[in-house]
C-alpha cells in the first residue's frame, strides 16, 4: 500500500481518507448502540416484554465482538477497501431486514446478520489508516477517526430515540439503511489497495499475536478500558433519568456530549501526544475517566452529568486512540486492530452485566465508587506498562 505523501496534497488525501473511513466506523458504532433507546417501542409493537426484547442486543453483540479479529485478518488477503464495501452492503441488507421484521425472532436474525457485517468496519478501517498514514501522523489520524465515530454514535442514538418516539422504530432502521448505502457510495471514491495474501492461517496468526508480550499488554489494557469507560457510559443515561430526574430526551441530549468530547479529543490527541508521549496521552485519558466516575458519585445533577460525560468522552478517545496506534506494530495490523476492538467492546459488554448486578443489589453510588477504584487500577497499569508504549 502506498503511504500518503507529505505536503498539502498528501494532507488533503489524508483528510478525505479519515473522513470517509470515519463515516464507515460511525455506521458501525451507531448501529451498535441504536437499539438501546428504542427497545420499549420495539417491545410494544411486537407484543413482547422489554426483558424479552433485550435478546436483540445479545443477537447483535455476539457476532459483533467475536468476528472483529477475523475480519481484520481477512482484510489482509482480500483487500481493506474491497472488504469494507462488502461489509457495508451486508450491513445495509441486514438493517433493512430489521425494518421489515414481523416478529422478535426475525428481528433477532436481522440483528445477528447486521452484527456479523458491522463487526469488521472499525477494525478494518483502522488497519487501512495504519497502511496509508505515515507513522508520525498515525495517532492524530486515529484520534480524528475515533472522534468522528463517537460523535456520530452519540448523535445517532439521540436522533434514533426521537424518531422512534415521534414516528416508528421501523423508520429508524429504514433511515439507517439509507445511511449505510450513502457511506457505501463514499467508500467507492477511495482507491482500492492491493491484497497481500497471508503466509499463515488465521489460528497461527492469532496465536502469534497473543504470544507477543507487547500485544498481551495492549489487548489487556483495551479490555480494562472498555470495561471501565464504555461500561460507565452505558449506565450514565439511566442514572440521570432515575436519580437526576431528566426525561429520556433530556438524558439523550446529555449523552450526545460524549460524542462532542470525542471529536474534541480526536482533534487534540496528535498535539498532546507530541508533547506528552503515548503513555502520557493514555494516562491523561484514564485520569479523565476516573474524574468522570468521581463526579457521578458525588451528584446526579444534570450539570455535573454534562461535565462527567464530557470527561468520559475525552478520556476514552485518548486511551483508545493510543492503543489502536500501538496495535499497528504488532503482527498483522488487521488482526491486531480487531483484537483491540474485541477487548474494548467485550470489556464494555461484560461491564454492563457486572454493573447490572451491582446496580440491582447496591445502587448507583456503589457502582460509581467501583468504577473510580477500577479507573485507579487502570492508571496504575498504564504507569507500570512503560514497555508497551515505547
Amino acid at each position: 500500500m502506498t503511504t500518503i505523501p507529505d505536503g498539502p496534497a498528501g494532507k488533503r488525501q489524508e483528510t478525505v481518507l479519515v473522513a470517509i473511513l470515519g463515516a464507515a466506523g460511525l455506521v458501525s458504532a451507531a448501529d451498535n448502540w441504536i437499539v438501546a433507546p428504542i427497545l420499549p417501542p420495539i417491545a410494544d409493537d411486537l407484543g413482547v416484554t422489554v426483558a424479552r426484547a433485550v435478546t436483540v442486543l445479545t443477537a447483535y453483540m455476539i457476532p459483533y465482538g467475536l468476528l472483529q479479529p477475523l475480519h481484520g485478518f481477512l482484510s489482509e488477503g482480500y483487500g481493506r477497501l474491497r472488504l469494507l464495501r462488502r461489509l457495508m452492503l451486508g450491513l445495509a441488507a441486514g438493517t433493512m431486514g430489521c425494518a421489515l421484521a414481523p416478529s422478535l425472532s426475525w428481528l433477532c436474525a436481522g440483528r445477528c446478520l447486521t452484527g456479523l457485517f458491522a463487526a469488521g468496519l472499525i477494525a478494518v478501517s483502522l488497519a487501512a489508516i495504519g497502511d496509508r498514514v505515515p507513522p508520525d501522523r498515525r495517532q492524530a489520524a486515529v484520534g480524528r477517526f475515533m472522534g468522528i465515530v463517537f460523535l456520530g454514535q452519540a448523535v445517532a442514538v439521540g436522533l434514533g430515540g426521537m424518531v422512534a418516539e415521534f414516528l416508528s422504530w421501523r423508520t429508524v432502521f429504514t433511515l439507517f439503511t439509507m445511511l449505510a448505502l450513502l457511506v457505501f457510495g463514499l467508500l467507492l471514491r477511495l482507491p482500492a489497495d492491493r491484497p497481500r495474501p497471508p503466509t499463515t492461517g488465521f489460528i497461527a496468526e492469532l496465536v502469534r499475536a497473543l504470544n507477543d508480550p507487547r500485544g498481551r499488554l495492549v489487548y489487556s489494557l483495551a479490555f480494562v478500558t472498555g470495561y471501565l469507560l464504555l461500561g460507565l457510559y452505558g449506565f450514565a443515561g439511566a442514572y440521570l433519568q432515575q436519580d437526576g430526574g431528566l426525561s429520556p430526551l433530556q438524558a439523550g441530549a446529555v449523552l450526545m456530549l460524549f460524542g462532542v468530547a470525542s471529536l474534541m479529543a480526536g482533534s487534540a490527541v496528535g498535539h498532546v501526544s507530541r508533547r506528552a508521549g503515548r503513555q502520557g496521552v493514555a494516562l491523561l485519558g484514564a485520569t479523565l475517566g476516573m474524574t468522570a466516575a468521581v463526579m457521578l458519585a458525588c451528584s446526579s445533577d444534570w450539570r455535573i452529568g454534562m461535565m462527567a460525560v464530557m470527561a468520559l468522552g475525552l478520556g476514552y478517545v485518548f486511551v483508545q486512540s493510543t492503543l489502536a496506534t500501538l496495535a499497528f506494530d504488532i503482527g498483522s495490523s488487521g488482526l491486531s486492530s480487531g483484537l483491540v476492538g474485541l477487548g474494548l467492546f467485550g470489556g464494555g459488554g461484560i461491564s454492563s452485566a457486572v454493573g447490572g448486578v451491582i446496580l440491582a443489589t447496591a445502587g448507583y453510588h456503589l457502582l460509581w465508587i467501583a468504577a473510580t477504584l477500577g479507573a485507579a487500577v487502570l492508571i496504575a497499569a498504564i504507569l507500570g506498562c512503560r514497555r508497551a508504549f515505547s
